[in-house]
């Protein structure tokens, strides 16, 4: 029998209580953080926002809620469940798009003194179906948010066949233009290609084709992430100290970029750059054809609306409001800033003429806060809760005098 010398008996036993207090530290961290995270934000958070799915790239993960978000059994941001079945009395709308038809916070929260959280009742579908339902009690009306940070047109069309189609939608809004215009200004190859610049492709190729180290690691992170909330929290403190200074490499942050920014402002580099990009605008006409298209097939009205801009916006800012639009034209340098305030009102006029001549509803949006004295924004796109009360009342308006007839009387017909 193999018989154990004392001194390494010790040793192996000095390794093994090692091990358990370590192991016990780590219990203790993560019970901590855990705890930490059900007080201060709820039970869920310690989840990630979204989900890889095989059909988009990502969507919103039904297992996540904090105190001020919900996500409901279905993805939806949205405090209730979702049937597949709805009622013949009822009417039900989706709002689709990106991350401020989500209802995201305001990612300058250094220059916002008054920063505050964004709850489902502080949304734009939110505040759509409470005023539909006060304004026309004979229906009962669902206004779902389907929306999702970070989505291009060309992944909202993926998911109206993957998930929406099934819910049996009356009308479905979208609320675009951030996300494909900067797909528009990132991606230097042509012809434009939107699946090239869609985030994630990178982590599908690690975990369906595990044949590296990287793989193997990787696949134990994503689990870690999922399932340990210390370990979250020291991935996501990791990335924030790993982030390159927000004004780039070579860049005087000293330097004032004034508006506008004329084309001769521009390198000669800059200016092919940016000709480029807006010689883009007609494909943000095809991805508004294709899911015109695709949801005629189904006998589904649409309607297409493109978000306000804080640098577009002719509202007048308050003092944050202004700090936001200097902050963010001195980040985005001469070209970016030039594309901003030249892509949105070159899409504006394309989408205006294709409306009138296919017959179909758009409605801009960036003018809607000329009124208002208060902050609508909260950076350089997303809102506050007077921003989506505003734009929820410009669609309901947008679509009264002939959609809401139309949705009435098809659940009419239906009953």
């Amino acid at each position: 029998m193999l018989s154990i010398k004392p001194a390494v008996r010790q040793n192996l036993l000095v390794i093994f209580v090692n091990a358990v207090v370590f192991a016990g530290l780590l219990a203790g961290l993560e019970f901590g953080v855990r705890a930490m995270q059900r007080k201060r934000l709820g039970p869920n958070a310690m989840m990630s926002p979204a989900r890889l799915d095989r059909w988009t790239g990502w969507r919103n993960n039904p297992s996540y809620s904090r105190r001020d978000i919900e996500h409901n059994a279905q993805g939806f941001r949205r405090s209730s469940a979702v049937s597949l079945e709805k009622s013949a009395n009822t009417v039900r709308i989706f709002v689709m798009g990106g991350s401020a038809a989500y209802g995201a916070e305001g990612q300058y929260r250094d220059l916002d003194p008054d920063w505050k959280k964004l709850y489902n009742k502080d949304l734009i579908d939110a505040y759509l179906e409470r005023k539909l339902q006060q304004r026309h009690p004979e229906r009962q009306w669902e206004v779902i948010n389907g929306a999702v940070s970070e989505f291009r047109m060309h992944q909202e069309q993926v998911l109206l066949y993957a998930q929406i189609l099934q819910y049996h939608p009356d009308l479905v809004i979208f609320m675009d233009g951030h996300n494909d215009m900067s797909g528009f200004m990132g991606v230097e190859t042509s012809p434009y290609n939107p699946y090239l610049s869609t985030p994630h492709e990178a982590e599908f190729e690690t975990m369906t084709k595990p044949h590296s180290l990287r793989s193997l690691f990787y696949i134990n992170s994503m689990w870690l992430r999922s399932n340990s909330a210390f370990f979250d929290l020291l991935y996501r403190k990791s990335l924030d100290r790993l982030q390159p200074d927000s004004y780039g490499p070579g860049v005087d942050p000293n330097e004032h970029v004034t508006s506008p920014v004329r084309q001769a402002d521009l390198t000669a580099s800059d200016q092919v750059s940016a000709n480029r990009s807006l010689s883009r605008v007609g494909y943000y006409l095809l991805a508004v054809e294709r899911l015109r298209t695709a949801l005629e097939l189904e006998h589904i009205p649409s309607v297409f609306s493109l978000q306000p801009e804080l640098l577009t916006t002719s509202k007048k800012l308050t003092s944050t409001e202004i700090a936001f639009a200097d902050h963010t034209r001195q980040i985005s340098r001469r070209r970016l800033t030039y594309l901003w305030e030249n892509l949105r009102p070159a899409i504006v006029r394309e989408m205006a003429e294709a409306a009138s001549r296919q017959n179909f509803t758009f409605v801009d949006l960036n003018n809607i806060f000329d009124s208002v004295t208060e902050k609508v924004f909260t950076d350089y796109c997303h809102l506050t809760p007077k921003g989506n009360e505003q734009i929820a009342e410009k669609l309901l308006t947008s679509i009264e005098p002939s959609l809401i007839p139309e949705l009435i009387n098809k659940t009419r017909a239906a009953e």
